[in-house]
């Protein structure tokens, strides 16, 4: 089975964070808007779902660490005591278990909508190492122990150590049945702990990457004219950030959603230079979902400055879609800069309609100061370019 180590760095979130960075997180339950895949992401479902983990996991197996080896040379008793200065390496084997058996519990245990033995590409990637007796050495009982370590693009953000809780002993081990029952064990325990952090929520994801703290620092306002806030969720990904959405009591096609996140570049960029390209690619998302649906797709206002008052000045851009025989659906989006974060408000009206409601909007929205991993992310983009 292949090894594979990823070095802990901000270098590969940065990368990646390049190329992620202007697309939307297509989330799980599409509306029947055309724009909603473009300008209004849908928010996460609140019904629960047979997986504990949507996310796609990559799994590979890893060396272990000093830790895991010490853990299982601590509780070893050998046939006879070893010479001083013999090197009792050989007390417990790598892979004791073989990695393959830990892959086949976890694709048995329902718990993942989607796990990739072996695949690349995933954000989250897990990597076991596992040791265990080693055949011949042991009078006594000895338990199996493994690492599970968990990764986001590259960046460590759990290591858990665990062990199988039931010692086994060499002349009365059954291959089979008793590797099979140590594995369940041991991926039993770190699923429990899975569960019990909320590893693969939202919320440990923006923490253990010292992401903004949304949940804390975003102010919206509870109502804006006749619309309510439905609700305020983190992105699966803290570089898209928080969507607060907004719902009108009686026309359930006449959304408002807020989203806020982090934009990648200096502080020292001006608007007129981060605002527009925030709208690009929009445009061209739009322009191409038009083109599959056969529909007509036009700018009823192109993208420009929009002054809210003499202090706040954004960009705008209002979108229609036409065809023969359906009604015409329209787009409105609006983006702000606040601190080092975009605001982006979009409307699922005319800009005739949404402009009041955004003017009131946007003045009563704080959002969080920059994160540290966003300060971090920004020094590497200046090392980058010397």
């Amino acid at each position: 089975m292949p090894v594979y180590v990823t070095a802990i760095s901000f270098s590969s979130l940065c990368q990646r964070a390049h190329a992620f960075f202007g697309e939307f997180f297509k989330l799980s339950a599409p509306t029947s808007l055309f724009f909603s895949c473009f300008f209004i992401p849908t928010m996460l479902s609140s019904v629960a779902h047979a997986y504990a983990v949507n996310q796609s996991v990559s799994v590979f197996s890893t060396y272990p660490s000093e830790a895991l080896l010490q853990s299982c040379y601590s509780q070893q008793k050998p046939t006879h005591s070893p010479p001083i200065d013999t090197d009792n390496t050989n007390l417990c084997f790598e892979d004791a278990i073989s990695p393959d058996s830990f892959i086949n519990v976890l694709s048995e245990s329902g718990e993942f909508n989607n796990l990739l033995p072996y695949g690349e590409g995933s954000d989250y990637e897990l990597l076991i190492a596992n040791v265990g007796a080693a055949p011949h050495e042991h009078q006594q009982y000895a338990t199996q122990f493994a690492e599970f370590t968990l990764q986001w693009r590259g960046i460590e953000i759990d290591s858990s150590l665990f062990d199988s809780g039931v010692e086994t002993r060499d002349g009365d081990y059954k291959e089979n049945a008793d590797i099979g029952k140590e594995t369940k064990r041991l991926i039993s325990r770190w699923l429990q702990h899975v569960r019990k952090t909320g590893l693969f929520t939202s919320k440990y994801l923006f923490n253990a990457l010292e992401a903004s703290n949304y949940d804390v620092a975003l102010q919206v306002p509870d109502t804006v004219g006749e619309f309510k806030k439905l609700d305020t969720q983190l992105f699966p990904d803290p570089f898209s950030g928080a969507i607060t959405r907004y719902t009108h009591p009686e026309f359930e096609d006449a959304l408002v959603d807020v989203t806020v996140y982090p934009f990648i570049g200096q502080l020292s960029i001006t608007e007129n230079e981060l605002l527009p390209k925030q709208l690009e690619s929009d445009l061209q998302r739009a322009s191409a979902t038009a083109e599959r649906q056969k529909l007509t797709l036009a700018q009823i206002s192109p993208a420009s400055p929009y002054a809210v008052n003499s202090q706040l000045v954004g960009w705008k851009l209002g979108l229609s879609a036409a065809s023969d025989n359906l009604p015409t659906i329209y787009a409105t989006t609006y983006v702000f800069r606040q601190q080092d974060k975009i605001v982006k408000v979009s409307t699922t009206f005319p800009p005739d309609f949404s402009d009041n409601i955004v003017n009131q909007l946007i003045v009563k929205i704080q959002v969080p100061q920059e994160s540290v991993m966003m300060k971090k992310v920004r020094s590497m983009l200046v090392e980058s370019m010397k």
